[in-house]
């Protein structure tokens, strides 16, 4: 993702398509799955893992600096959020069909139970190309790198003002004045 900035929404988005498809395939399959379809799907599943730290260097790379840590936290809840909210789901649509304990369970009861996942995805899709669409159209896309406080020139002012000027653009170059007087007010 680092190498090709440009494409890191493209891989997630990617990576939670296979994934949904891997699932569906699963829970499609007539009868109990076999082993080598099962195996085949924890692979699948595990890429998502290292799949989603993109979503960090995402994060990173759309805020400045002085927000980076808040953006890494409402990242790191969100997954959380998500994950625990479906398997609570997942509980209930198995207390729902009566398939609650050990003794009740069945094959069907955990097909049906397992498509609470859809919703889920179908949010967080929208979510990506929502903030996507936003970030895109204040001026804030891949690869971004904001300046560092410590006079990183390699987005300065002068090379911003020669761009088209956007809400993103105008509020980072306030910044970058407000951090340079800030900077003379210390020295």
């Amino acid at each position: 993702a680092a190498r090709l900035p440009a494409r890191r929404v493209r891989l997630v988005v990617l990576c939670v398509l296979v994934q949904a498809t891997a699932w569906g395939v699963v829970l499609a399959w007539p009868g109990p799955a076999p082993v080598a379809l099962l195996v085949a799907h924890a692979a699948v599943l595990g890429a998502g893992g290292p799949a989603s730290l993109v979503a960090f260097d995402i994060a990173r790379a759309a805020v400045p600096p002085d927000r980076v840590g808040r953006a890494s936290g409402i990242v790191n809840v969100g997954g959380f959020i998500s994950t625990v909210a479906v398997v609570l789901l997942v509980g209930l649509a198995l207390d729902l069909q009566g398939a609650g304990t050990p003794a009740t369970y069945d094959l069907t009861a955990f097909r049906v139970a397992m498509l609470v996942q859809v919703p889920v995805w179908l949010v967080a899709l929208a979510g990506i190309a929502r903030s996507s669409h936003r970030l895109g159209r204040a001026g804030v896309g891949p690869p971004r790198r904001w300046p560092s406080v410590a006079g990183d020139q390699s987005l300065s002012s002068q090379s911003l003002s020669s761009q088209r000027p956007t809400k993103a653009r105008q509020a980072l170059l306030g910044a970058q004045d407000d951090v340079h007087h800030v900077n003379c007010r210390i020295v």
